[in-house]
Formats: structure tokens, sequence, C-alpha cells
């Protein structure tokens, strides 16, 4: 008799990217309290570029609106690492102008502010499964 699948209960890392403290520690509190997966917070865009291909996330929560670089821009820089760039991507933004068909073309999902946080562990338990969200 074949065994039935297993679900993946394995603790993954999500990478929050945020310029702001107070969204970081929300989001990691919130990771660490509703989920098995480890959260870890990086509030500069060029520290994400040099830790990301040693941490090995499974997902990124990514702010749009950041010094420096935006979001997408940061998301490109980030496809030219060999281990990111399958990597699940929500982009969370309060920003009325967001480039949709350039989200849409890249795969990114995204995630309006202000939003529920059970709209975000939904996003990311279907993510982390391996689902689309």
């Amino acid at each position: 008799m074949p065994e039935s699948p297993v679900p993946d209960t394995q603790e993954k890392t999500i990478l929050i990217v945020d310029d702001d403290r107070t969204i970081g520690e929300m989001l990691m509190q919130t990771i660490a309290q509703n989920t098995i997966h480890r959260a870890v917070w990086i509030a500069e865009s060029d520290l994400v570029l040099e830790t990301a291909r040693h941490l090995h996330p499974s997902l990124i929560l990514l702010d749009y609106i950041m010094p420096f670089m935006d979001g997408l821009q940061l998301y490109d820089h980030l496809q030219r690492v060999d281990t990111m760039r399958n990597v699940p991507v929500i982009l969370i933004s309060g920003s009325p102008t967001l480039p949709f068909e350039k989200l849409r073309k890249r795969g990114i999902y995204v995630l309006r502010k202000p939003f529920e946080l059970n709209d975000l562990l939904d996003m990311i338990a279907q993510l982390m499964s391996g689902e689309p969200a």
C-alpha cells in the first residue's frame, strides 16, 4: 500500500524586509505566535542583499516603499542570486500606485496595507505549503 504524502511541518525561514521597526517586529511576533516557521527581520535593503544567500528563506515578506531602493528593485536584485530565484515573495504596500502589471509578470503576490493578520497568515500557509496564494 503506497504511503500517503506527509505534510511538510519542518520549520522554514521567512525573511521580512521592512524599514519600519514597528511593522517588522509585529510581523516577526505574528509569525512566531501563529506558525511553526522562523522569522528573520532585516530593515536595510543592502543587508538583505548581503545575507539572503546565506539565510535560504522559503518566503519573503517585502515592503514596497523603502529608502535606497524600492521592494521591486530589491526583488530584481535578489533574482540574480541562484538560491533566491524560486522563493515566493509577498509584497506589502499601502501605495496607491503599485505597478501591478510588473508585479504580475514577476509572480509577486501583493498584500495591501492595512491588512488583516488572518489574510497574511493564510497567504503564508498557502505559499509555505507550495500552493499558489
